[in-house]
């Protein structure tokens, strides 16, 4: 951790006017984090409160990480343009929503890919890790400064259809995240994928317009989803990988110092942040269960087999063999 005088040397070093949004009257730098969640606890707010945390407990205040939650700043593809273009800091998201800007990094969303969150960790945080990085700064000026997790796997749920079975998907209007590897893992499951917009969810659930959507428990729970949802089909089709994005025109702009402080608050937020998923995810599921929602475990083994010939055919299409190979070892 670099010593006070050096980190307060390096904030007398930096010219904020276009590497910060704003700063306060004490010379504080503050930067800015979105998310599209709750300010609750939700994966995307724990993780983006616990990198807060650490940023400013480390740098004495000098450093103000400032939250954004529930899509204050814009639905997510609009935070991608404003983190691509250096006028959001941070994002904290799943790696779907940059999928159409860096299409590589659709590998982490393969339907039925990831056996459990340790299979997750070790290829995130390894070689296929450290190369998405790369790639990402390089094609989407953005660079992950750490890798989370979703509190549990994206489970299908449903307003009014008791899913028993896979068969039984056919035909719904699920909501889906504007990813072309999420839409292709709906269709993949028989159903009609409906992308469109998080904030959304919730009032197309109230009115019809869709007849479920697939995320996990914790974030169904949080957001209040069980109110308008009655159904949940337990498919574990999709881990959802989340990052703490980074926009590298902020980054390139801070002092070393600077920089070290806000890596390590990435790392130890990730660390505290993964620790609480499966505990979250079981406790959600029980609390949706006392809301009145029924929740199925369904076989989805014949899913799986027929996903393994997507991921061949979109790994080659994607130029992801190398990444697809070193997953499945």
């Amino acid at each position: 951790m670099p010593s006070r005088r050096r980190f307060l040397a390096g904030l007398a070093a930096l010219t904020l006017a276009s590497a910060c949004r704003s700063r306060s009257e004490s010379g504080k730098i503050v930067l800015r984090l979105s998310h599209s969640m709750s300010a609750s606890k939700t994966a995307l707010h724990v993780f983006g409160d616990r990198f807060r945390h650490h940023v400013e407990s480390a740098s004495g205040g000098d450093v103000v990480i400032r939250l954004f939650p529930s899509n204050i700043l814009g639905q997510e593809r609009e935070v991608v343009q404003q983190l691509q273009e250096g006028l959001v800091d941070f994002m904290v998201s799943g790696a779907a929503i940059w999928g159409s800007v860096a299409p590589k990094l659709q590998v982490l969303d393969f339907p039925f890919l990831w056996r459990d969150v340790d299979h997750i960790h070790r290829i995130v945080d390894g070689q296929v890790g450290r190369e998405a990085a790369d790639y990402l700064g390089g094609a989407v000026r953005m660079r992950p400064l750490s890798w989370g997790d979703s509190f549990g796997f994206r489970q299908v749920i449903t307003r009014s259809r008791d899913v028993t079975e896979p068969a039984q998907l056919a035909g719904l209007k699920l909501r889906t995240i504007q990813s072309p590897i999420y839409v292709k893992a709906i269709e993949l499951m028989g159903a009609s994928p409906t992308p469109m917009a998080f904030g959304e969810v919730y009032t197309s659930l109230q009115t019809g317009v869709i007849d479920g959507y697939e995320h996990d428990a914790s974030t169904t729970y949080q957001q209040r989803f069980f109110e308008v949802a009655r159904y949940m089909a337990r498919t574990r089709h999709i881990a959802g990988v989340l990052g703490l994005w980074s926009s590298t025109m902020t980054f390139s702009r801070l002092p070393a110092d600077v920089k070290a402080v806000l890596e390590r608050a990435a790392i130890d937020a990730s660390r505290e942040q993964r620790a609480m998923g499966p505990a979250e995810d079981t406790a959600a599921a029980a609390q949706l269960v006392e809301h009145g929602m029924t929740i199925r475990d369904i076989d989805g083994r014949a899913l799986s087999h027929a996903a393994e010939r997507l991921w061949e055919t979109e790994a080659r299409r994607l130029g992801v063999e190398s990444w697809l190979g070193a997953i499945r070892a």
